[in-house]
């Protein structure tokens, strides 16, 4: 069973009250890109966050592939951007898919803003 409203309580204060969907809706930040790609000794991390809509990249492997977790704007799909980088950087690409925003996204958003 899923909930029609959520209430997100921070401090003793009500922080918000409404549909998860419009919660979702709401945020800066919703969902991110997972990529996982073989990019060499490219400064592959850098590039991404070049990209616009991209607020965050955390580089994730220790052997020749590389796991890329991209924290975007809320409403942006950048995967298309991605992909062209890694066409344009010859990086072999073996994963490239969107994360949805979560009402944990909600509730960091809302009650921890410095770490957005």
């Amino acid at each position: 069973m899923t909930c029609s409203r959520v209430i997100i309580i921070h401090k003793g204060r009500i922080e918000a009250c409404d549909t998860p969907e419009n919660l979702l809706g709401k945020i800066r930040q919703a969902g991110g890109v997972e990529l996982e790609a073989k990019v060499g000794n490219d400064n592959s991390e850098e590039q991404l966050k070049k990209i616009p809509g991209v607020r965050e990249v955390v580089t994730d492997g220790e052997d020749d592939w590389k796991k890329f977790s991209l924290r975007v704007e809320s409403g942006a799909d950048v995967r298309e951007e991605v992909f062209r980088l890694a066409v344009e950087r010859h990086w072999a690409v073996r994963e490239l898919t969107q994360r949805r925003g979560t009402l944990e996204d909600v509730f960091v958003e809302l009650t921890h803003p410095d770490q957005i």
